[in-house]
């Protein structure tokens, strides 16, 4: 069977991404890589748009989308095979329920990273997983964390794979052909239906590939962006719930 590279965390510009969802998907078929989920924070709007467009330049595209979660910690949470945004500033608990209730698939971004805003800490995840189970963890991600904080990951991954689900590697691509590819999640097959497949029979295999250094003004860009044009069109209620 044929083995094929997704990159199951990316963003467009309808979020914090900095490219189209036309740019993601020409970088995506460029890097080698067969599937993409796109997961814009709080919107579905680019995830709509990339599958159309994926369809017809031959990519595999998962609608998704990453949840922001209840404040302070506002941890953030990815959603696959959504139909319909889900709603934001939810518990982590209801949140994967609510993902589940319309047949979706739940897994944890860039867990344990050293901040306490949106990455999922080792308490946060020990109590959330006794409640709902995931469908997925990635344990290799692009963001920064720690080697120390890795090993942490490992460690409780090994001891709660039955609650935390498939292992997961993904780039959280905002930059479209600079960093789209770079850590990946490899598995059998080449269409959604049998990535879904994969995930819920937890045969996949994160992988780590090279990438292109992302410009620094791109990068501050970037921040600029998620950091606070992000937060005010969700504030402003700017960000469309529809995704259609």
């Amino acid at each position: 069977m044929t083995r094929t590279l997704a990159d199951p965390h990316c963003h467009t510009d309808a979020s914090d991404g900095m490219v189209t969802p036309a740019e993601l998907v020409e970088a995506a078929l460029n890097a080698g890589v067969g599937l993409v989920a796109v997961c814009d924070h709080d919107t579905m709007t680019g995830a709509q748009e990339a599958a159309r467009i994926g369809e017809e330049m031959g990519l595999a595209v998962v609608k998704g989308e990453e949840i922001t979660t209840r404040w302070p910690a506002q941890t953030h949470l990815l959603g696959w095979f959504l139909e319909r945004p889900v709603r934001s500033g939810m518990t982590l608990a209801d949140s994967v329920a609510a993902i589940h209730e319309q047949g979706g698939l739940a897994v944890m971004p860039h867990p344990f990273m050293p901040t306490y805003f949106a990455s999922c800490q080792p308490g946060m995840l020990r109590a959330l997983i006794e409640k709902q189970p995931l469908d997925g963890i990635e344990l290799a991600f692009a963001p920064p964390s720690t080697p120390g904080r890795r090993r942490a990951l490992a460690q409780f991954y090994s001891e709660h794979s039955d609650r935390l689900g498939a292992a997961i590697g993904s780039s959280d691509c905002h930059f479209g052909a600079y960093d789209i590819g770079r850590v990946v999640t490899e598995f059998d097959g080449t269409s959604t239906a049998d990535f879904r497949e994969a995930v819920l029979a937890r045969r996949t295999q994160p992988l780590r590939r090279t990438s292109r250094s992302v410009p620094a003004r791109m990068i501050a860009r970037q921040q600029m962006r998620g950091l606070f044009g992000l937060p005010l069109r969700r504030f402003r209620g700017q960000l469309r719930r529809d995704g259609l």
